[in-house]
């Protein structure tokens, strides 16, 4: 697991405290994963901003996986972990065909920045439903 940049190490999230054994409860909805592989359809690269345990993301990328929470990067199965918050993401301008951010926006201290670095990491213009977020929660880019 990697954390992020010195000055970017993010505070205790809240899933620290309450994630422990989140991979064995959480289970995805198919028709959202459906959506979600159908917006990220040949993209090779993704990010995934709040992954957690990773649960939607697609089968046939190289995903990095992105989370505030140790515990919860712990259970997420990829082998590229990152820990660091959605508002100052350790990639530079491009790093990725897609970005993604599922059910996570409501836990950001700060939804603008955290959408912007969602763009800047992204090469993949923005969502379905033309803007960032795609549906307002899911944070496509």
């Amino acid at each position: 697991m990697t954390e992020s940049a010195p000055g970017g190490t993010p505070a205790t999230a809240t899933y620290d405290r309450i994630g422990i054994g989140y991979r064995h409860v959480r289970r995805p909805d198919p028709r959202l994963a459906a959506l979600i592989h159908q917006a990220l359809a040949g993209a090779s690269t993704v990010v995934n901003v709040g992954a957690g345990t990773g649960s939607y993301e697609p089968a046939g990328a190289e995903v990095t996986a992105v989370d505030p929470s140790r515990v919860m990067l712990e259970q997420h199965p990829g082998r590229r972990k990152v820990l660091a918050g959605a508002e100052e993401l350790p990639f530079e301008d491009g790093a990725f065909d897609a970005a993604m951010a599922v059910m996570t926006v409501h836990h950001w201290p700060d939804l603008h920045r955290g959408l912007g670095e969602l763009r800047r990491v992204s090469r993949r213009p923005r969502g379905p439903g033309g803007d960032a977020t795609g549906d307002g929660e899911s944070g496509m880019a």
